[in-house]
């Protein structure tokens, strides 16, 4: 009986501890946002993507963020890689339009935008590339 109440114990103890969850605002590492804004409704549509392989999702005004899913490490890690490689963190290109498209590379402490949809702006073909294969993941 002492050995089924310890096991007993033990098994409570387990199940209760969770891992740290975190959201887009509170995550203090690198994160990987992109999002659409703007047409005639304003509605805003936000991805963010944690170091930690959280996807979260925020549709609206109200900015709240919802988990998705949990990408899996490798892939997590691709997806990183591939920013820094098309320099995601330096890139200097803003032109919003009616519609706008963005991506952020939110590394802390700094964070970096990059915005188009202006008619008649040519936006760099590496970042379009990459925020479509994002949508593809997300």
């Amino acid at each position: 009986m002492k050995y089924f109440l310890l096991l007993l114990s033990s098994l409570v103890a387990l199940y209760s501890c969770k891992s740290a969850q975190y959201t887009p605002k509170t995550y203090a590492k690198t994160q990987i946002v992109a999002g659409s804004s703007g047409g005639v409704t304003g509605m805003i549509r936000e991805y963010s993507l944690l170091d930690n392989g959280q996807l979260f999702i925020s549709n609206g005004f109200d900015g709240e963020w919802k988990e998705v899913k949990k990408i899996e490490k490798k892939r997590t890690q691709e997806i990183f890689n591939r920013a820094t490689a098309i320099g995601l963190e330096t890139i200097k290109f803003s032109h919003p339009g009616n519609m706008t498209y963005y991506l952020i590379m939110k590394t802390p402490p700094r964070k970096n935008e990059v915005k188009w949809g202006e008619t008649g702006v040519a936006m760099p073909e590496k970042v379009k590339e990459f925020y479509d294969y994002l949508m593809t993941i997300f």
